[in-house]
C-alpha cells in the first residue's frame, strides 16, 4: 500500500537523512525478510542519499525488533521491516511492553511473500497428500519446524494438522536458513518457510517443495500445487512485509520515506529482481 501523508513545511526534519539509517530486522541472516532487505536497500540508500545499515533483532517472531523500534528516538533514522507475525503479538506475546498498532507507524507496504511447504527427501511421500496420510497414521512421529512459536508459518501448521486430524511435534528455530539445513540432513521432516529462503534449496533438490499457501501457483515452481488445491484452504496465507517507523515521527519524514520506497518499487528492474528471489512487489 502507499501511505499518503501530508509532509509538512519547515523543521529540522527538513534535511533528513542527516546519517545513515538503521533498518532493525526482527529476524535473522538468512530469513525472508533479511533476502528481501539486502535486495532493496542499494537502491533505498540511492533514493535517500544515505548509507542503511542492518540491525539483526530476531527472538519472538519478530516482536523483539518491533519492540526495539518503538522504544527508539522517533526522527526517522531506525526504522522496521516488519512481518505479518508482528502484528499477531497481542495474542502469542501479550508480555511484550509495546503496542504494535500503538507505537509502530506505517510507512508503506514493500512486498508479500508466499509461504512454500516443503518436505525432506528422506519423507517416504511423493506428495502432500501422502505425506498428510503418513502424519495421520503416526501422531507425533513427525517434525514439523517453523522460524518460531507464533509466526505467520507455525500458526499455518496448526491450521493445517488440526484441519486434517493429524498432530506433528512442532520445532522453532530461530531463522529459515537453519530449519532449513536441518531438513535436508533428515533431522525435520517439514517446513513451512517464506518461498525466498527456500527457493534455493527447491531448485537444486535438496528439499521437496510439496504446496504453497498462496492462492495461485508460483512462477518460479509451477508445478507445485496450491493448498486450497489439496483441499484445505483454511491453511492458505501469504506472508507480508511493510516499512514502519515509531509513532511520533514527523509525517515531513514518513512521507520522505514512502517516496523514496515506492519509488524504488515502481522500477521494472527491482519488481523483477524481487520476483526471482520470490517476492510480490505491491501495485
Amino acid at each position: 500500500m502507499t501511505v499518503l501523508l501530508d509532509p509538512g513545511t519547515g523543521g529540522a526534519e527538513a534535511n533528513y537523512p542527516t546519517r545513515p539509517i538503521t533498518l532493525v530486522l526482527g529476524a535473522a541472516p538468512g530469513s525472508g525478510a533479511d533476502i528481501l532487505a539486502r535486495a532493496l536497500l542499494p537502491d533505498i540508500a540511492a533514493e535517500v542519499g544515505q548509507r542503511l545499515a542492518i540491525d539483526y533483532q530476531p527472538g519472538a517472531s519478530g516482536n523483539i525488533g518491533a519492540a526495539r523500534v518503538a522504544r527508539a528516538r522517533p526522527d526517522g533514522h531506525t526504522v522496521l521491516l516488519s512481518t505479518r507475525s508482528a502484528s499477531l503479538h497481542k495474542v502469542m506475546y501479550p508480555y511484550m511492553d509495546y503496542d504494535f498498532a500503538r507505537d509502530l507507524k506505517p510507512i508503506a507496504m514493500v512486498a508479500t511473500m508466499p509461504i512454500v511447504v516443503v518436505m525432506g527427501n528422506h519423507v517416504a511421500a511423493n506428495d502432500m497428500l501422502d505425506a498428510m496420510e503418513l502424519a495421520r497414521f503416526n501422531p507425533g512421529r513427525y517434525v514439523c519446524a517453523s522460524v518460531g512459536v507464533g509466526t505467520t508459518n507455525h500458526v499455518l501448521c496448526e491450521i493445517l494438522q488440526a484441519s486434517a486430524g493429524m498432530r506433528m511435534q512442532h520445532i522453532p528455530y530461530q531463522s529459515s536458513a537453519a530449519a532449513l539445513n536441518d531438513v535436508v540432513a533428515g533431522l525435520v521432516d517439514f517446513l513451512f518457510t517464506p518461498l525466498s529462503a527456500a527457493l534455493p534449496h527447491i531448485k537444486s533438490r535438496r528439499v521437496c517443495a510439496v504446496a504453497v499457501t498462496s492462492q495461485l501457483r508460483i512462477d518460479e515452481i509451477p508445478d507445485v500445487p496450491t493448498i486450497e488445491e489439496i483441499g484445505f484452504s483454511e491453511a492458505g496465507a501469504d506472508d507480508w512485509y511493510a516499512l514502519m517507523a515509531p509513532t511520533g515521527t514527523a509525517p515531513r519524514i514518513v512521507a520522505r520515506l514512502n517516496r523514496a520506497l515506492n519509488a524504488v518499487l515502481a522500477n521494472r528492474d527491482v519488481r523483477q529482481r524481487l520476483a526471482r528471489l520470490g517476492y510480490m512487489a505491491p501495485g
